[in-house]
């Protein structure tokens, strides 16, 4: 598998929301969440992104530039870089009879919505037969948005620990604990999960990015609650998102604190940590930091 796929991983959860506007717009007029952390005399950028993109992303705004300039390291969810995919691949994504979570064992309603799919794409179905339901469904959005012109090859993350090369790299994850969680869902979810990409509209798709792109951080939120807790069922809300959120904030607060790293530090998580009232962002001021929001208030 090449190295790109996996960077989809972290991201799985924001592969198929809702609502959207196609307008494409420069970088520069972009505004994605943006924020500045102060705690206990250090400081740090914070900028919710999202992991798959084109190259009219970038240059990224001014302000945003401007920050990483002065950055004296750069935190992400994880480096995949320092992952080793092929293990992880071997231990999480495989399918498994046992558990339900192999071709054979989809139920009617997954069959149903795959067939039409694989009658057209039949190439796909063939080389994602082997892996998990949950890995199925990440390989089918990503495709899904190469087709549109998006890649992982310019997801903000990777794209900025690539043109920051000589910044350390802290990560407030780990990629193992990424392929846990995802692994970690039964096989009528991880079908669901397949569902999910095989139905979405292109639109629906396209939501996220516009969403993001326009820093509309009630419609990421909204998107979020809908997609992830539909039906009043908030696993994957609190699986994907508010666990994380805790592992995140308690992650940058630790690395704020120490006297080894310097500030400040340009932490970028996906978008879904850094909207709602259970975010990055509230945790991070329940700690007694402060947070400013740079496109409302003036940020150093």
């Amino acid at each position: 598998m090449a190295t790109s796929q996996w960077r989809l991983i972290a991201s799985i959860c924001f592969l198929a929301l809702a609502g959207w506007n196609t307008k494409a717009v420069s970088a520069e007029t972009d505004k994605p969440p943006f924020y500045q952390v102060q705690w206990q005399g250090k400081s740090a950028y914070l900028l919710g992104s999202i992991h798959i993109g084109r190259a009219d992303f970038y240059p990224l705004p001014t302000q945003i530039e401007t920050a990483l300039g002065k950055a004296k390291g750069l935190v992400v969810e994880v480096d995949m870089n320092k992952a080793d995919s092929n293990a992880l691949l071997h231990q999480y994504g495989r399918a498994d009879k046992t558990k339900g979570l192999d071709w054979q064992s989809r139920d009617i309603q997954t069959v149903e919505s795959m067939t039409p799919y694989c009658a057209a794409t039949a190439n796909v179905c063939q080389s994602i037969q082997s892996f998990a339901p949950w890995l199925q469904a990440t390989q089918v959005n990503l495709i899904r948005y190469n087709n549109l012109g998006y890649s992982t090859d310019y997801g903000v993350d990777m794209q900025l620990i690539a043109r920051h090369a000589a910044l350390p790299v802290y990560q407030l994850e780990t990629a193992e604990s990424q392929f846990q969680l995802l692994a970690s869902f039964d096989s009528k979810a991880q079908w669901s999960m397949v569902r999910e990409a095989i139905s979405t509209s292109d639109a629906d798709l396209l939501s996220l990015i516009a969403a993001w792109r326009s820093g509309n951080e009630a419609e990421l939120d909204s998107i979020m609650q809908q997609q992830m807790g539909s039906e009043g069922d908030t696993e994957m809300l609190e699986k994907i998102l508010w666990r994380r959120n805790h592992v995140m904030a308690d992650g940058i607060i630790k690395l704020m604190g120490s006297s080894k790293i310097t500030s400040p530090l340009f932490v970028v998580v996906g978008a879904g940590h850094v909207v709602g009232d259970k975010s990055v962002v509230q945790l991070l001021e329940q700690a007694g930091a402060k947070v400013s929001a740079c496109w409302k208030q003036t940020c150093e």
